[in-house]
């Protein structure tokens, strides 16, 4: 068996509610993502994205607040 790719795990956490945002500012969104594992807290600051999960660069979690806040647009890194 394959694994999950980010973006699909990302998908995924889209489909099954597990990504809440908590507040949206100009240039700003607060999230949280419940992973496979635990909930992680999800920004986006003025172009930089962060999540508390241990994945260096591109994460699932970040990935799937890129596809709400700027579906075609960023990179989600």
């Amino acid at each position: 068996m394959s694994r999950e790719s980010a973006a699909s795990k990302a998908a995924r956490y889209l489909a099954e509610g597990r990504l809440v945002v908590l507040r949206v500012v100009p240039g700003e969104v607060d999230a949280t993502c419940r992973g496979d594992g635990a909930v992680y807290q999800v920004t986006y600051r003025r172009g930089l994205w962060h999540c508390t999960c241990d994945a260096r660069g591109r994460c699932s979690h970040k990935l799937a607040l890129g596809l709400v806040v700027a579906p075609s647009t960023e990179r989600y890194r």
